[in-house]
């Protein structure tokens, strides 16, 4: 029996949609308090960072001035050549003119290992990719992720909750808020990849 186009396409939309809810099963959220509704719990906070809670009831993580939380996650045994996924939803106050990151909302990170004397030592740093949330609009809520092979010997990654900044353009107090967040471990990039593209 011949398959028409249509058809074809829509085996393929089912397959695609099974193939995410798998890896969705197969993953657990590493991060502890992802939402917030802990409160500060799990997080470090530095300088101005808080919990606050929205007018429509929704709690989020704040910063502003440059303040931060960071949170250590151990990493499962036999981590090493497997992918990390960080990512969340963030939203700015400040919208720059120009081509400034300042204010913006930014996920960032460290793998690290333990060292004597339980000190740590970083053996890479999680940056760049799309852990920048360029919102367009004032308070809009973008989606912020990066992907990250795990170097062999790594234990641990510290999570960080940063509001970025341009050499010579400083913060003027307006906030960054983070929500949804999560630090999730993967066999393979691309099982990685349909994870943070279905990721709500």
């Amino acid at each position: 029996m011949a398959i028409f186009p249509a058809k074809l396409a829509l085996l393929f939309l089912a397959s695609v949609l099974l193939s995410g809810v798998c890896v969705a099963q197969r993953s657990a959220n590493l991060l502890q308090n992802p939402d917030g509704s802990g409160g500060m719990t799990s997080w470090r906070p530095y300088g101005e960072a808080n919990v606050e809670r929205l007018a429509n009831g929704n709690i989020c993580f704040v910063v502003r001035n440059g303040g931060h939380f960071d949170q250590d996650v151990e990493l499962p045994q036999q981590s090493d050549g497997k992918y990390v996924l960080l990512i969340g939803q963030g939203a700015s106050e400040r919208i720059n003119s120009d081509s400034s990151i300042t204010g913006l909302p930014y996920l960032y990170g460290y793998m690290m290992e333990k060292g004597r004397a339980d000190r740590r030592e970083i053996r890479s740093y999680l940056q760049g990719q799309q852990l920048l949330g360029r919102s367009v609009f004032r308070d809009e809520w973008v989606k912020m992720w990066g992907i990250f092979k795990v170097p062999e010997g790594t234990t641990t990654i510290r999570f960080f909750l940063n509001q970025a900044e341009r050499s010579g353009d400083p913060h003027n107090g307006s906030l960054a808020r983070f929500d949804n967040l999560g630090l999730y471990l993967f066999a393979t990039k691309d099982e990685a990849e349909a994870f943070a593209f279905q990721y709500q």
